[in-house]
C-alpha cells in the first residue's frame, strides 16, 4: 500500500508541471547521461571514469530533418573515505545541425560537480554542479538566398556567431535499499542569457533564455527478475515546455558473481504529443540502447508518425592499477 501511495504521489507531483511551457537540445534517451541534464550529476557514478555517445535524427521526412551528435568523458576523483565526498569533473561535444542551411551549433563544455554524502552510512547523497560551454553558431551561405532583387544589403551576418552560457545544477539521491533508490535533480541553464542573433545592429531580446530542468526517478524491485523505474523529466524554457513521464521495465537475465546483464523496455510520453519506445541492454559496465519517437500530435500527417530516432552506447571503467584497492562505491540505478 505504501507503494501504491508513492507512486500516486510520483505521478501527480510530476503531472503538476503540465501547466509550464524547452527550446535547447534535448534527448529522448532519458537516462543515457544524467550529466548532460544535471551538471551536479556529473561523476555520481560507481565507477571512476564513463565515456559515453549518441546520436540522433529527428523529422527525417520534414526538409533534411535535425541530426545531433554528442560525445562526453566524465571522471570522479578525489574522493574521501573519512569526509564522504568527492569531485566530479566532465567534458561534452555536441554538434547539431538542421534544415537545407545546415544551421546549427558546435558546443564544447565542463562540468565540475562537488558531492557529499549526507549521513555516516553513506545512502544518501546531495551534489553541487556547475557547467561552463562555448558554442560556434553557423549556417551553410550557399544554399542561403539573399535580396534576390540584386544588392546585398540586409544587414545579415554571415559569420559564425560564438556564446557562452552558463549553468548551475544541484542533485538529491538517496540509496533505500540495494534494490530501491530515489533520485531528484533540479538545474538551471544558459543563467547568463547570452546574445545570439546574425542581424548587426538588433534589439536586446535576441537572446538564449534561461531553461529550467527538473528530473525525477524511483527505482524498485517487483520480485527476483523484475524492477521497474518510474522516470520523469521537465523543460521550460521562455513559453515552451517539455514533459516527459514513464517507466522502464527492467528484466535481470544474470546476476552472477562477476556478470551482471540486464535487459529493459522503457515506455515514455511526452507533452502528450508523442510516445517513446527505448529498449536498453547492459552486459557488466557496458551500456547500448536505442530509442523511438511515435508521433501521436497533429502533425503526424506530416511526419508519418516519425518523431526521432536515437542509439548509444556508454561505457564505465575502472583502471587496472586502481581497482586493485577499495574504492568509495556510489550505488547508482541499473540505467
Amino acid at each position: 500500500m505504501k507503494r501504491i501511495r508513492f507512486i500516486l504521489a510520483f505521478c501527480v507531483l510530476n503531472i503538476g508541471f503540465f501547466g509550464v511551457k524547452a527550446q535547447d537540445i534535448h534527448f529522448s534517451s532519458l537516462s543515457f547521461n544524467n550529466a548532460f541534464c544535471n551538471p551536479a550529476m556529473t561523476g555520481l557514478m560507481n565507477s571512476m571514469f564513463r565515456v559515453s555517445t549518441i546520436y540522433r535524427n529527428q523529422w527525417s521526412t520534414v526538409s533534411s530533418g535535425y541530426n545531433t551528435f554528442m560525445a562526453s568523458a566524465e571522471a570522479r576523483f578525489f574522493v574521501s573515505n573519512r569526509s564522504r565526498s568527492g569531485l566530479g569533473l566532465g567534458v561534452f561535444f555536441v554538434n547539431d545541425v538542421a534544415g537545407t542551411l545546415s544551421y546549427g551549433e558546435q558546443d564544447m563544455s565542463f562540468s565540475l560537480a562537488y558531492f557529499f554524502a549526507l549521513n555516516r552510512r553513506k545512502t544518501a547523497y546531495l551534489s553541487f554542479g556547475m557547467n561552463v560551454g562555448r558554442e560556434t553558431w553557423g549556417y551553410n551561405s550557399q544554399n542561403a538566398v539573399f535580396n534576390p532583387e540584386g544588392e546585398y544589403n540586409d544587414n545579415i551576418r554571415l559569420d559564425n556567431l560564438n556564446t557562452v552560457t552558463v549553468s548551475l545544477g544541484t542533485a538529491f539521491q538517496y540509496n533505500i535499499s540495494d534494490e530501491k533508490q530515489l533520485q531528484a535533480g533540479f538545474a538551471v541553464f544558459n543563467i547568463n542569457q547570452p546574445s545570439l542573433t546574425y542581424f548587426e545592429y538588433s534589439p536586446d531580446d535576441s537572446k538564449i533564455n534561461r531553461r529550467f530542468h527538473f528530473n525525477m526517478s524511483y527505482l524498485f524491485p517487483c520480485n527476483d527478475l523484475l524492477s521497474l523505474q518510474l522516470q520523469s523529466q521537465v523543460n521550460q524554457q521562455y513559453k515552451y515546455n517539455e514533459v516527459v513521464l514513464g517507466t522502464d521495465f527492467m528484466i535481470h537475465l544474470d546476476d552472477a558473481i562477476f556478470t551482471e546483464q540486464v535487459f529493459s523496455f522503457g515506455l515514455y510520453c511526452r507533452n502528450l504529443e508523442s510516445l517513446v519506445f527505448a529498449p536498453k541492454y547492459k552486459y557488466n559496465n557496458f551500456l547500448v540502447g536505442v530509442s523511438y519517437d511515435v508521433n501521436i500530435s497533429g502533425l503526424s500527417k506530416v511526419s508519418h508518425t516519425y518523431g526521432a530516432f536515437e542509439m548509444w552506447l556508454s561505457y564505465a571503467f575502472d583502471p587496472v592499477s586502481i581497482t586493485k584497492h577499495k574504492q568509495t562505491k556510489i550505488p547508482c540505478p541499473i540505467f
